[in-house]
């Protein structure tokens, strides 16, 4: 069966066919692993074999059985244009009749299933048959008999559901579930939240969870800003954590996560415990913005640039304390170099591509390997690595351990592309007229000499100036204190 239609734990023991299969299958779910697709097929040919009437003539050859009646939701939406919500005589029956008579026999919770599984799977508030079915859902489920019979069973949790969250109500129930979610305490977990209410782990497939995570998205700006919000949605988010199947749990809904997550932080810097943590789990339920294009499709660019600056300041810190692992001796320039630039808002991306040593320093900062990176193949120092900043049109190399800074136009077609998993040596080390040394030396790149005194420094910043018409003060670019 599709986990998506398994959404309730054991079922109650007054379901005849469904209590053998608990019985047999104890803990799989509401019931055996019903194929409803197949389940509403067969339902559907039961009735067209009488050409859909709801009263067949007593002579006629076939009637459906109460089991297709009780089976009819399922028939409802087989396809956009198939399904016995086209038959309204039947349909009409069926709530005003068929169902209503359910609740005189001796166990009218045989009727439940699926109502409520037509009801999560197919939520669709705007379509006139499914808010007919939620009435009638809701006039089934109030009833003492049906109640009092539910709250006897292995799945009495989903009373709270049904009467407290008014989970069958479709105006209201996503975003009261949704605020329940969000009330939990920190320390609680979605899959208590999930046993308390008889839920198992198809239930936040469905429609009408994914309508409540939406209503849990729209939360005000002062909550939004939270680390618990954060957290709590991207649990929510993230459908089978550390498994194979790990996946974002609602793709159409990319665009107001995102949106809702980062929203609050386009015009201002979040603590940085906030922002760490929307960092990590942002590239856990969504991927990189920067490469992984896949995970963030259809999602504001308001939002990809946010988390992309971030990532950005993230690279070029990680590159720094790399340096100071590997004992880059003009690490400390170099920060300040490139820092001065970040902020005055300059830097638009950043990539870093590592050899060997450099690699280990990164796991060691990096222990869940969050950040991404390209390495170098080919013939290098086991410690050197490379930054890669792109300012304009330009792209620039900077080669740690007394390597050269390097500068190409981005449209060449030498320029190595940013976000590459791996380089070849030749790709980092290129060939371009673009001359730090004007003229002077046969490798076009920068040599790191006199750091103290500002030595490279100035020709860089004169190289920006000329290249990019960006202009900082020597001072900007200098530590403030002797290294």
């Amino acid at each position: 069966m599709n986990a998506r239609s398994d959404f309730f734990k054991p079922l109650p023991q007054d379901f005849d066919q469904l209590a053998h299969a608990v019985r047999q299958r104890r803990g799989t779910g509401l019931g055996p692993e019903l194929d409803l697709r197949s389940v509403g097929e067969r339902t559907y040919s039961a009735f067209e074999a009488v050409s859909f009437s709801p009263l067949p003539p007593a002579n006629a050859a076939y009637a459906p059985r109460p089991r297709d009646w009780r089976h009819l939701p399922y028939a409802l939406w087989l396809q956009a244009d198939r399904g016995l919500h086209l038959h309204l005589e039947l349909t009409q029956h069926y709530w005003h009749t068929a169902l209503p008579h359910a609740l005189t026999t001796r166990r009218p919770l045989k009727w439940a299933r699926a109502l409520l599984h037509t009801y999560l799977q197919h939520f669709a508030p705007d379509d006139a048959v499914f808010v007919q079915l939620a009435e009638s859902a809701q006039l089934f489920f109030a009833d003492a008999r049906v109640m009092q019979s539910l709250s006897e069973t292995e799945a009495f949790g989903l009373q709270r559901l049904i009467e407290h969250l008014g989970l069958l109500d479709p105006q209201q129930g996503p975003a009261q579930v949704a605020h329940d979610i969000l009330a939990l305490p920190p320390e609680t977990r979605l899959t208590q939240w999930q046993a308390q209410h008889a839920l198992t782990d198809g239930f936040w497939l469905n429609p009408f969870a994914r309508q409540a995570f939406l209503e849990a998205l729209k939360a005000p700006e002062e909550v939004r800003s939270t680390l618990p919000y954060i957290q709590r949605m991207c649990e929510w988010a993230l459908h089978a954590p550390g498994t194979p199947q790990q996946r974002f749990r609602y793709p159409i809904c990319r665009d107001e996560f995102a949106y809702s997550l980062l929203s609050p932080w386009f015009q201002r810097t979040p603590p940085a415990e906030v922002q760490h943590a929307l960092m990590s789990e942002l590239l856990r339920t969504l991927g990189d913005p920067r490469h992984d294009h896949a995970g963030w499709l259809g999602v504001r660019q308001e939002a990809m640039a946010t988390v992309s600056r971030w990532l950005t300041a993230r690279t070029l810190d990680a590159f720094f304390e790399i340096l100071q692992h590997t004992e880059d001796d003009i690490g400390p320039y170099r920060r300040r170099f490139w820092e001065a630039y970040f902020h005055a808002g300059h830097i638009l991306e950043a990539w870093v591509a590592l050899g060997e040593e450099a690699s280990a320093a990164l796991r060691t900062i990096d222990p869940t390997g969050e950040l991404a990176h390209g390495k170098i193949l080919g013939k290098i120092a086991p410690k050197q690595c490379v930054l890669m900043v792109r300012m304009g049109h330009l792209l620039f190399c900077d080669w740690s351990h007394d390597g050269r800074l390097r500068a190409i136009d981005v449209h060449s077609r030498q320029a190595p592309k940013l976000y590459q998993a791996q380089y070849e040596l030749h790709e980092l080390r290129f060939a371009t007229p673009l001359n730090f040394n004007q003229g002077l030396s046969d490798d076009p790149g920068l040599r790191h000499l006199q750091s103290h005194l500002g030595g490279w420094q100035t020709l860089a910043r004169d190289f920006l100036a000329q290249h990019l018409g960006i202009t900082l003060s020597i001072d900007d670019l200098m530590p403030s204190t002797s290294i």
